[in-house]
């Protein structure tokens, strides 16, 4: 179950606020043009990209462990780098965190907690989940995962519960978060077309199922 904690926080709503859906995408507020997108470390400056793309960073730092999850908001440079698609330098990057994912029965996934979330949006990239929702957060640490029915891992179509316990956080502020949940430990490759409905209690959509494909 993953810990949500002070620090991450203060990296979530600066990623949110830059980020938004986090495609690639150009932006230009007058500044120059530059990219934003979510990416998968393979080295300390290499990345992969959900859309399957390798990116070289020239800058020296900011440097990562292989398989964290970052975003990344970045200039295209016009050099290239032998086996990669992008070389670029990074204007701004921070860190994902990514989310547990547990097996469980309906029982299970029924008695869990699920504090509401005010969500944003929900989309599939590469194998990972990903999501952006506000709660409302004061000192103590919530917990946030979800639960994967492991009575329907062969079927055709995973039913998976968002699970947050706000530990009893006295009410505090919204706070904008954003998480990646590996997929493929529990449903493989994506190419293995399952169907997920997720699960949402959320405080502006009310009780919310989310279908994708995967």
């Amino acid at each position: 179950m993953y810990k949500l904690i002070k620090s991450y926080l203060i990296v979530f709503f600066t990623i949110s606020v830059l980020c938004g859906s986090c495609g690639t995408e150009a932006v230009d507020y007058g500044l120059g043009e530059y990219f934003e997108e979510i990416a998968t470390a393979t080295s300390g400056n290499t990345f992969l990209s959900d859309q399957g793309k390798k990116i070289r960073n020239v800058n020296e730092k900011p440097a990562f462990e292989a398989g964290e999850r970052v975003y990344l908001n970045y200039t295209l440079l016009p050099e290239a780098t032998p086996g990669f698609d992008y070389t670029v330098r990074i204007n701004g990057s921070s860190k994902i965190p990514v989310g547990k994912i547990k097996l469980g029965s309906q029982a299970d996934a029924e008695s869990a907690v699920k504090e509401a979330v005010h969500f944003e949006s929900i989309w599939v990239g590469s194998h990972y989940l990903n999501m952006q929702f506000y709660i409302n957060y004061k000192s103590e640490a919530h917990a946030i995962s979800l639960i994967a029915d492991s009575t329907r891992l062969d079927s055709d179509t995973i039913r998976m519960y968002f699970e947050h316990n706000p530990n009893n956080d006295p009410a505090g502020y919204p706070v904008r978060a954003m998480l990646s949940f590996d997929l493929k430990a529990i449903l493989g490759e994506p190419e293995n077309n399952k169907n997920m409905q997720i699960d949402i209690n959320t405080n502006n959509y009310g009780r919310k199922t989310y279908t994708l494909k995967y």
